[in-house]
């Protein structure tokens, strides 16, 4: 949408010292509120974009502006929430009801398909569209058609009415993006309600891409219950196949790559087979983020931890925290990618840093998500840690770095 969406490019990923403080200069770049885009200066951005036309720094002219523009959709917000925004004293949820506020303020606006993509990417930094859902499938086809947010409630009613039709085994394992692809195809609201009509059952679930992914990539990752006996091996001094090595979880491998004898009974009692044996072994917490860290609120924000990882694979079917699953996927990936790239190097040609970021925006988008994003200091960090010799390492010292300074 904006020009100045050029200022949160790739290029700012590369900008960091290559010494031996690099966490410390990675920290202060992401803790420097000029070089990302608040949520403030994003929605000035919309509003502007879509009939704003007074001082872009006129506080109260703004907060006036939006809270006419929700009025009109019959949306109830409070004069101090919207001013705070404007404010960055705080900023919209990653939850389900300020999902539906981000819709409601882009409908309130007229905006386009594109905008709304952007403002939920770039902006409120959230997932755009789970069309998998009844209700975001709809807010879909009307934004596809430029219609209003009344339609849509219109739609909604009428399509909730419906009854659930029983479907099939196959049918069941529909997948979001092929509902986007039959919503595309939609031409007119009957065929919408045609399709809602005979398909609504399909939308009882979702998040099943992504749960499948996690699913792989933690079974990959964690240590195995057979791991004991090879470091048990290990310990006693015998040799280790590189087979029985390659069957262990990646945590395992990655301990027992470069290590020297003595510091194997540093995991003596440990559950190696736990989350939270993996997430300290990943990035040195299992807890998340605290809160007094010194680091952007969006990325302490659902960071991935024991409890993130629980609730994920246990209510993911149904979970509308996409910010959690995607975070979650991100950190999966990096690790997954960058632990096998140490214990296998790969041959010089390859731009590693490229193959990263590309295989993981795939990953991204065929779970339903946004791709790797500079902007948002969350997908940064890993970002920039991946462009460093050693990423593994700079993103669990950026992490512990961020911790001592907490403490200081």
């Amino acid at each position: 949408m904006s020009a100045n969406d050029s200022t949160y490019s790739n290029d700012s990923i590369w900008c960091i010292k290559t010494d031996d403080n690099a966490p410390v200069h990675a920290l202060e770049y992401l803790n420097n509120p000029a070089n990302f885009r608040t949520f403030s200066q994003g929605l000035t951005e919309l509003i502007t974009t879509y009939g704003y036309q007074e001082n872009p720094c006129d506080l109260e002219a703004k907060t006036r502006f939006v809270l006419d523009k929700l009025s009109l959709t019959g949306t109830s917000i409070s004069k101090s929430t919207v001013k705070d925004w404007f404010l960055d004293k705080r900023r919209p949820s990653l939850a389900s009801n300020s999902r539906t506020l981000m819709f409601c303020l882009c409908f309130a606006l007229s905006a386009s398909l594109a905008d709304v993509r952007w403002f939920f990417h770039h902006v409120y930094f959230d997932r755009c569209f789970n069309c998998h859902t009844i209700e975001e499938a709809v807010y879909y086809y009307c934004f596809s058609n430029r219609l209003s947010y009344a339609h849509a409630k219109s739609l909604l009613e009428a399509i909730n009415s419906y009854p659930a039709l029983p479907i099939c085994h196959t049918a069941s394992h529909v997948f979001t993006t092929d509902i986007r692809n039959r919503l595309d195809e939609c031409t007119n609201d009957q065929q919408l309600l045609d399709f809602f009509r005979e398909n609504k059952a399909i939308f009882a679930e979702w998040n099943k891409s992504a749960l499948s992914c996690i699913d792989y990539y933690v079974t990959a990752i964690q240590g195995k219950p057979a791991d004991k006996a090879v470091i048990e091996a290990r310990r006693a001094g015998k040799t280790i196949l590189p087979s029985e090595c390659e069957d262990c979880g990646l945590v395992i491998q990655e301990y027992l790559f470069g290590r020297s004898d003595h510091m194997l009974d540093y995991i003596r009692g440990k559950s190696i087979t736990s989350i939270d044996f993996m997430l300290n072994r990943m990035i040195k917490t299992n807890s998340g983020i605290s809160k007094n860290t010194v680091i952007p609120a969006i990325v302490k924000a659902n960071f991935p931890s024991k409890r993130t990882f629980s609730d994920i694979l246990n209510k993911s079917g149904t979970s509308t925290s996409y910010d959690s699953i995607r975070k979650c996927l991100i950190l999966l990936k990096f690790y997954h990618f960058w632990a096998s790239l140490l214990l296998k190097p790969a041959l010089a040609e390859y731009d590693l840093f490229d193959v990263f970021q590309e295989e993981t925006d795939a990953l991204l988008t065929s779970c339903g998500y946004d791709e790797l994003y500079p902007g948002n200091p969350y997908d940064w960090l890993f970002l920039w840690a991946s462009t460093t010799e050693h990423p593994l390492d700079a993103l669990r010292d950026a992490l512990t770095e961020a911790a001592w300074e907490s403490e200081a």
